[in-house]
């Protein structure tokens, strides 16, 4: 297995802090009549056909609810979950690829130059011996006996793990965390990068963000070219039975935004609205985290304010915008804190979570706290003087 040095992703998450956001293509959370059979049901958003068995057959996959006993332990809390009642069990659905050209090349999902992401919440809930596997898989219709990519727990883990095993054996080895549990439920979140030649696939378990950034990735490393068109939930072998639940397939670069964006702003000289978005962990015990003003006009001084409390007040000051904040506001204007947008219309502040200005005084965020931030900027329209403001964002600290 061709493994990529754990400083690299990053170093890759952070390319772009005005990347994309992502894409979703298709959904399913397994809502269905509990006890029931997955076969033909249709429901979920994004795909072009229903649940069925796949080609060559197999056993079908059931309905759970939360009463059957032992649950699965980190279902979606919405409703009920799929799993297996009895060995070598499978489904297979096609997502639909309308509207999404940009991951698609000659009909199949892996378009060089695009990243697609697989998440979905699963356990090993029964185990008898050795040699069996429990995973999502990806397939392609034109080959329906080889699969292209297992992710879950691959075959024949002893000691049960998540991982990925590329073309089904064919192609490179299995790879395991061997620090994670089968049987812990967890969400797994993979994101492939496909590229010319190999492809890039990061795994996380139980990762605080759908779709992290800054997170650093379970495993990390490459498989061979991938190319496929359906998705199957797979399970068999010695008798041990998975759970599967709120599974997610997307496209796209995630924003580097940890918070949540709120308030309207109003355009600037430049005729764009003045973006703020907050980059970095929402763990308090990392302090790290920075701020991004972006859409300023060129060559701007500005600094940003924070508050616990959102507000909307217009033209406060004179000011061409609207303020986003209330309460009690604390200004980022300490030593290096007031920036200028040079030639790009942008500046960046890394912030220290301990010292948070307030009109009283510097105090530390505390976890459960959401924080909002703004930013103020001068600018000049008609040749006269004014300033303006960014919208706002809201962060809250774990």
């Amino acid at each position: 297995m061709k493994t990529l040095s754990p400083i690299l992703p990053v170093a890759f998450g952070l390319t772009s802090l005005a990347a994309a956001q992502v894409t979703v293509i298709a959904t399913e959370q397994f809502d269905y009549t509990a006890p029931g059979l997955l076969q033909n049901a249709n429901t979920g958003t994004g795909w072009s056909n229903a649940w069925d068995l796949p080609a060559g057959g197999g056993n079908e996959i059931v309905i759970f609810d939360p009463s059957v006993n032992p649950p699965m332990t980190c279902a979606d809390s919405v409703g009920n979950y799929a799993g297996q009642a009895q060995e070598f069990v499978a489904a297979a659905r096609v997502p639909d690829q309308t509207g999404h050209s940009s991951v698609v090349d000659s009909g199949f999902f892996g378009a060089d130059g695009s990243t697609i992401w697989i998440s979905f919440r699963t356990q090993m809930y029964q185990q008898f011996g050795n040699g069996s596997f429990g995973a999502v898989q990806l397939f392609s219709t034109q080959d329906p006996s080889n699969e292209q990519l297992l992710l879950g727990s691959p075959w024949g883990t002893s000691s049960w793990n998540w991982g990925w095993d590329d073309e089904g054996g064919v192609g490179l080895p299995p790879e395991y965390d061997f620090t994670t549990d089968a049987s812990q439920c967890a969400k797994l979140v993979f994101r492939i990068d496909h590229q010319p030649g190999d492809e890039r696939v990061r795994m996380w378990v139980d990762p605080v963000a759908d779709f992290p950034v800054s997170e650093l990735p379970n495993l990390d490393g490459l498989i061979g070219d991938l190319r496929w068109d359906e998705i199957r939930l797979n399970s068999g072998g010695s008798g041990t039975h998975f759970f599967w639940d709120d599974l997610v397939i997307a496209r796209g670069e995630p924003s580097a935004n940890v918070g949540i964006n709120y308030c309207t702003g109003v355009a600037n000289s430049t005729g764009a609205v003045g973006n703020i978005i907050a980059s970095g962990s929402l763990t308090l015990a990392d302090n790290n985290m920075s701020l991004v003003a972006s859409s300023l006009p060129n060559n701007s001084f500005g600094f940003y304010l924070t508050s616990r409390v959102q507000g909307f007040i217009q033209n406060p000051g004179g000011s061409q915008g609207n303020l986003c904040l209330s309460g009690s506001i604390g200004r980022y204007v300490g030593p290096g804190q007031i920036l200028n947008s040079g030639s790009g219309g942008t500046f960046t502040l890394g912030i220290d979570l301990t010292q948070m200005p307030t009109p009283t005084g510097l105090v530390a965020a505390q976890a459960g706290e959401t924080w909002n931030f703004t930013t103020w900027y001068r600018d000049a329209v008609g040749g006269s003087a004014t300033s303006n403001f960014t919208d706002g964002v809201a962060v809250t600290f774990q």
